[in-house]
């Protein structure tokens, strides 16, 4: 398994430099864009209202947790619903890789190419300006976070994807999605500027242990460790639960799926 995976980080770093351009184009795109409009939104909000961050930690909390949003989510949905629709489902059921388990690796030596020549110099930069901006005390913290963010993100994309074998069209649902991601993880703002009622109820879902739980652990040095140790089980349980649904989409479509053509 481990050289099947290796393989498919070789052809993602060919797919990475074959278009050099792509690589300017996610950098302006996905992180220069996004981080200059959040740049003056906060400096207007922040110059008038009191929220708990300065400027400074407002643009290191939002850098940070884009990338990690960018390195952990995956859009799987799309190639099932391109194979769902196609009668490529049908031959690719027949390779001797599990489907899924081939989308899988896929996408996530995707992220991890792209994370290690795209994202992780910037991290470097953002280390070497301001060396006290990341907690290396909590590294060790950020993997199993980092990990659980990769396994959510996956089931909710194989969860919308699997919806394909009953909609004309998931666009609309992975847009849902989309928006969800961006709000609810913490990835626009920082879910601890909410009261703290809130911040509690929203703990109990999957959301906030996509990007916001990995962020603080990352930059916050007095965030609560009990926090993440609590949160690891509960998004143990959503892993569980998703796991189960995703499968019980999955198994119910392909009896359902005919293939024709090729």
């Amino acid at each position: 398994m481990f050289k099947i995976f290796i393989g498919y980080c070789e052809n993602a770093i060919k797919k990475l430099f074959m278009y050099r351009i792509f690589i300017i184009s996610e950098i302006v795109n996905s992180l220069i864009l996004p981080i200059l409009l959040n740049f003056f939104l906060w400096k207007s909000i922040i110059k008038y209202n009191s929220i708990g961050y300065n400027l400074q930690e407002m643009m290191l909390y939002i850098i940070v947790s884009n990338i990690i949003l960018l390195f952990t989510q995956i859009h799987i949905e799309h190639n099932i619903e391109g194979d769902v629709k196609t009668y490529k489902l049908g031959q690719k059921l027949l390779l001797p890789l599990n489907y899924t388990l081939n989308l899988i690796l896929n996408f996530v030596s995707d992220s991890i190419v792209r994370f290690i020549f795209i994202y992780l110099p910037l991290l470097i930069i953002i280390l070497f300006i301001s060396p006290n901006a990341i907690v290396l005390e909590r590294v060790l913290y950020l993997l199993p976070t980092i990990i659980v963010a990769f396994i959510i993100n996956s089931l909710f994309s194989l969860i919308i994807g699997f919806f394909s074998f009953w909609t004309t069209e998931i666009w609309g649902i992975a847009a849902v999605r989309n928006l969800i991601t961006g709000l609810l993880t913490g990835a626009v703002l920082p879910l601890d500027i909410f009261p703290k009622t809130i911040q509690d109820i929203m703990l109990y879902t999957p959301f906030p242990y996509i990007t916001y739980i990995p962020t603080k652990v990352l930059i916050d040095n007095n965030f609560n460790i009990e926090i993440i140790k609590n949160g690891l089980f509960i998004s143990t349980l959503w892993i569980i639960t998703l796991t189960i649904f995703m499968l019980v989409l999955k198994n119910r479509g392909m009896k359902k799926y005919t293939s024709s053509g090729g």
